[in-house]
């Protein structure tokens, strides 16, 4: 009974912690918040583009000004986008949804040499939608996951 009760608290104080160690981060123009490492900053907050640079990871989020696209489009155009940038995938493109509206098709590959997740992203509740990078620095074996939690912590303001 005691290791059930440490391990339970040492469970709720891990997911404290790592609560703690992030932060919402706004694109202006959009007034969409995503949920980041607290050691990232903010580079570029633009009409345009969003970026943001944190410890081994860095964030790239571009609007794609379509307002009549729809899901299977995106992943149509996801698919040209990484063979255009000669994106070296490593994995079968997957779909992603959230609570928020947002979805869409991630992959994870590389791209000269850095891994990187390429994620082409609709907003169900409005217009603007989204091309979302995220660059991890090489070796990080749990970038899918990160990358996941980054995409699923997109939010409308």
């Amino acid at each position: 009974m005691k290791s059930k009760f440490l391990l339970l608290s040492l469970t709720f104080m891990l997911a404290a912690f790592a609560a703690s160690g992030q932060k919402e981060y706004v694109w202006d123009k959009y007034q969409m918040g995503i949920t980041l490492p607290n050691d990232f900053k903010i580079v570029t907050n633009t009409d345009s583009e969003f970026e943001c640079d944190g410890d081994g990871m860095h964030l790239y989020i571009y609007i794609y000004e379509d307002e009549k696209v729809d899901f299977t489009q995106m992943v149509k155009e996801t698919k040209t986008i990484a063979k255009r940038l000669k994106f070296e995938v490593t994995d079968d493109f997957q779909d992603f949804k959230d609570d928020d509206g947002f979805e869409g098709r991630y992959v994870l590959g590389y791209k000269d040499g850095h891994q990187v997740m390429l994620c082409g992203m609709i907003n169900t509740k409005s217009a603007a939608n989204f091309w979302v990078v995220i660059e991890f620095e090489d070796g990080d074996h749990t970038a899918e996951d990160e990358g996941l939690a980054i995409l699923h912590s997109v939010s409308q303001r």
